[in-house]
């Protein structure tokens, strides 16, 4: 597996923590800190980008409304985000637990257990998945805002997977739910993160600088906008598959 140097993975970190100090609202509140006593006491928190390579631990509060039980609702969770709990950032996925004493009762959600994400979803995108891409994804996780599912699935809580297929209709428990998106200097293909291997190549860079002279688009959810990466130590991406790639990578 791919590895970072020192110096790629501090530029990584910093892109992560201007991308997620960009992405706070009314229904993410998210603090970064350096390590994870400091999370837990909730102290000390990061609050310069100068700071950002020292980013390893995020705290984000959800204030969204989900089942903690077959008709029972409660509206603010917390979740931690390891991002070096499994050795190899941003190749190996962030660790990713919920903190809070009310536990989700969703498929994805179990207590002393990582929140399930969907089968190595982070792992397809060989590192070049944003960590603010995986927070919306558990805020749509908390959402029951889930890609189509066997009429056996179950995850960690058949029940609940059944609850949200019969009481639900398979939907999300608030349809207008609105995520936060991307910063709009950051291009995201047009698609669903966790529907990668759906994608096809196409003849445009996934991550290229703006236009001359244009305005970068307004930036949805999951909709492409225009970057300006290099304060944070990454380039365009030279090839189709790519999201952003580190300096002093290979282009080949």
């Amino acid at each position: 597996m791919a590895q970072l140097t020192l110096e790629q993975r501090h530029d990584r970190l910093r892109f992560d923590y201007a991308v997620s100090m960009g992405m706070r609202c009314p229904i993410m509140a998210i603090t970064a800190y350096r390590n994870d006593d400091d999370l837990e006491k909730r102290r000390n928190p990061l609050v310069s980008e100068e700071d950002g390579h020292l980013a390893t631990h995020y705290l984000v509060d959800y204030h969204i409304n989900t089942l903690i039980g077959a008709g029972a609702y409660h509206d603010r969770f917390s979740v931690k985000f390891d991002l070096l709990a499994n050795g190899n950032y941003p190749y190996s996925r962030p660790g990713c637990h919920v903190v809070s004493s009310k536990m989700p009762w969703t498929p994805h959600f179990r207590k002393n257990l990582p929140v399930c994400i969907d089968h190595e979803m982070w792992e397809d995108y060989q590192g070049k998945m944003l960590l603010g891409s995986l927070m919306v994804h558990v805020a749509k996780l908390l959402n029951f805002d889930e890609i189509p599912r066997s009429d056996t699935y179950g995850g960690y809580n058949p029940e609940a997977a059944e609850y949200w297929r019969s009481q639900l209709n398979g939907q999300p428990i608030n349809p207008e739910l609105c995520y936060p998106p991307l910063p709009s200097w950051v291009s995201l293909i047009p698609d669903p993160v966790m529907r990668l291997k759906r994608l096809e190549p196409t003849d445009d860079s996934l991550f290229k600088p703006k236009s001359a002279g244009g305005e970068p688009p307004q930036a949805h959810a999951g909709s492409e906008a225009s970057p300006d990466a290099a304060p944070f130590g990454f380039r365009p991406a030279t090839r189709q598959s790519s999201f952003f790639t580190p300096k002093g990578s290979p282009t080949n």
